[in-house]
């Protein structure tokens, strides 16, 4: 990547065309504010099968197991006599435009893909650091190379296949305009090779004697500006052509472009070619988001989404068609049905999907399952799993796992934002975020609402702001460490000035900001899809401030409790001889803890009441001294409803409603 392009867009669409299933576009960044530790749940399969060779790029075994080199003595070539040969790595890519991969842009290594041996190292095959080296002149072009140092026996085998685990992103753009190619080649004496002046898959064939074989393979077809795998995505390949039946086998990893951002390569595998053997790819989305559009919600709003379509990538992998490919999906157990039955072909892939319905307020799983008429030979590979919730209060894009920490730097100033699409019109109330252990006591924060529709949404800091919270000083002790708790996840509550009603068809940005100075940090959850949450600060290069798209989720949720109270601003606390802090969480399924503060000691009792008035709990806890207490409330034997909770210190009393669910 040499140049980043800020660009921002936003498209207003109908109720009636949501009811379609067309949803507003997210807008378009041709940056990303770079991760803290990369995070999905797709998966890479392993599966059991006839290995001929593998190699785990092992960083000790590089020079024995690997030959580098490049074009560069291609008399003429506009690489020529440039030193473009690449290495085996224990980090990920270095350079000035490495935060789509986690890294900072200021020349320091990423972290390396999350591949399955990424701990013995990997092979990185390009890498934009190179393009600082010449100067980003757009005349140069990169083609460089790895290969296997021996060769492989492929004799026993007819027909044979490649898998290896890869991150990559692809720059083209411009005047380089498919340019960028990342090339699987094989030979079969290590010597005849496809010509490496040509970079095209058709060009890819090898004369022996009286064959003519087909020797290259296009890894990426079809990629675009700013593409970009999954971390990590897998890679199968056919190469029976060149390898099938042959005692000598040599791959090579080529890539040629004008620079590009950078390509991991790790796990490679020579296998047996199966017969039957169809898999779920790394696409697998209960709202079918490449599709529909509609985002993978961690928490769905009850009654804002009757039906999901839930749907897989299969391929077939085998060499065998597939007659009666069809996906099954069940939801907590209970089929969902099937998708219509259809036949893969050699080396054929298809999206499957299934309607899914959503049910009352709850958790629930989703599981996929492929199978054809034929025999698998792998069935380990043709089952995948997610998770979400459904919930009468609140509307999340996170799953509720704490995976990362945002920003890096805690003192930076920012905005986290999350766009929600309002499928049915709904009241919110206030904005709920999950604060990281270590933020500094009595630093103001505030909640904001904003119009995904405007045309300065996403463009200006403050760009479509529809309606604000209180400023509050935050209280540290509502806070998350990230470890899991039963009580589950503190949030912290910022009620809106006034309520506001988000019409069926409305996309609305819930946001989060820290003005800066004093230490702040959110925790981040699951992995999204490239320009569907963001923030704004100080994260482009030198520092530059602009809005900035993140594939990490931040936890800030809309609140839709007509009932619900501001967490804490410790200015309250003084001057009081007591304080009792709102219980967490709420609402409860197991436990809650309340949290309270006594200027001076205390005879301290309480209880619990049903909202008929009805003595639940009642318990005398004697003289406490001044200070913070905590009390752990069991409601695991309550009946779902409201209960009020009771504080009485030294006769006088503070009073809260609780959710038990």
């Amino acid at each position: 990547m040499k140049h980043i392009y800020l660009t921002a867009m936003t498209v207003m669409i109908s109720a009636a065309a949501l009811a379609q299933g067309v949803l507003p576009a997210a807008p378009t960044k041709a940056t990303e504010l770079r991760r803290v530790e990369a995070s999905t749940e797709n998966n890479v399969y392993n599966v059991e099968r006839e290995v001929i060779w593998s190699n785990d790029c092992n960083i000790d075994n590089c020079a024995s197991d690997w030959v580098f080199d490049n074009g560069a003595d291609l008399v003429g070539q506009p690489w020529e006599e440039i030193d473009i040969n690449f290495e085996c790595s224990l980090e990920g890519p270095a350079g000035p435009y490495n935060q789509w991969a986690g890294g900072t842009g200021d020349f320091t290594a990423a972290s390396p893909m999350n591949s399955t041996t990424v701990d013995n190292g990997l092979i990185i095959l390009d890498s934009d650091l190179f393009g600082a080296d010449a100067n980003y002149d757009a005349a140069w072009i990169e083609n460089a190379w790895f290969q296997t140092a021996n060769s492989i026996d492929c004799s026993a085998y007819d027909f044979v296949s490649m898998s290896f685990e890869t991150r990559y992103r692809c720059w083209d753009n411009g005047a380089s305009d498919d340019s960028e190619k990342c090339l699987v080649e094989v030979s079969r004496d290590g010597i005849n090779w496809p010509d490496v002046s040509t970079v095209s898959e058709a060009d890819g064939w090898v004369i022996y004697d009286t064959d003519t074989v087909m020797s290259r393979w296009e890894v990426f077809p079809g990629y675009e500006t700013s593409d970009q795998t999954d971390n990590p995505g897998i890679v199968e390949l056919d190469i029976t052509s060149a390898a099938g039946g042959q005692d000598m086998v040599y791959v090579r990893f080529r890539w040629v472009g004008t620079w590009g951002y950078s390509w991991e390569i790790d796990d490679i595998s020579i296998y047996e070619t199966p017969a039957n053997d169809i898999r779920i790819d790394n696409y697998v989305s209960y709202t079918d988001y490449n599709t529909s559009g509609i985002y993978e919600y961690g928490v769905f709003g009850a009654g804002q989404l009757e039906t999901i379509d839930a749907a897989a990538k299969v391929y077939n992998v085998g060499y065998e068609p597939q007659p009666g490919t069809s996906l099954s999906v069940d939801l907590n157990g209970d089929n969902q049905g099937a998708s219509d039955a259809i036949e893969l072909g050699y080396g054929a892939n298809d999206t499957l999907r299934v309607a899914v319905t959503l049910g009352d307020a709850g958790d629930y799983v989703v599981d996929y399952s492929v199978s054809s008429d034929n025999m698998d030979e792998n069935e380990a590979n043709n089952t995948a799993s997610q998770s979400f919730s459904v919930s009468d209060l609140h509307i999340g894009r996170d799953n509720g796992v704490m995976t990362g920490l945002f920003p890096g730097e805690g003192t930076d100033d920012f905005i986290a934002c999350n766009p929600m699409q309002i499928f049915e019109d709904v009241t919110i109330y206030a904005i709920d975020v999950a604060i990281a252990d270590g933020s500094e006591e009595g630093t103001p924060v505030i909640a904001h609402l904003f119009d995904g529709a405007d045309e300065n949404f996403l463009v200006e800091q403050y760009g479509g702001l529809l309606v604000s919270s209180d400023e509050l000083d935050l209280a540290s002790a509502y806070s998350n460490t990230g470890e899991e708790t039963p009580d589950g996840i503190t949030w912290y509550t910022l009620v809106l000035e006034e309520p506001y009603t988000a019409a069926a068809g409305d996309l609305i940005g819930v946001g989060f900001e820290h003005y800066g100075g004093s230490n702040v940090q959110i925790w981040e959850s699951k992995f999204t899809y490239d320009q569907t949450s963001f923030v704004y600060g100080p994260f482009g290069t030198g520092g530059t401030y602009d809005w900035y798209f993140t594939n990490e989720v931040p936890m800030v949720r809309l609140n839709l409790d007509a009932d619900a109270m501001n967490t804490v601003n410790v200015e309250d606390i003084a001057g009081e001889a007591f304080q009792l802090f709102p219980c967490v969480p709420n609402p409860a399924t197991a436990s809650a803890r309340m949290t309270y503060r006594l200027d001076q000691a205390a005879e301290i009792s309480f209880e619990v009441r049903d909202m008929t008035g009805k003595l639940v709990v009642a318990e005398d806890r004697g003289t406490q001294s001044a200070g913070d207490h905590n009390l752990i409330l069991d409601v695991s034997a309550f009946e779902a409803g409201v209960y009020t909770f009771s504080l009485n210190v030294d006769g006088a009393r503070a009073t809260q409603r609780i959710i038990v669910q």
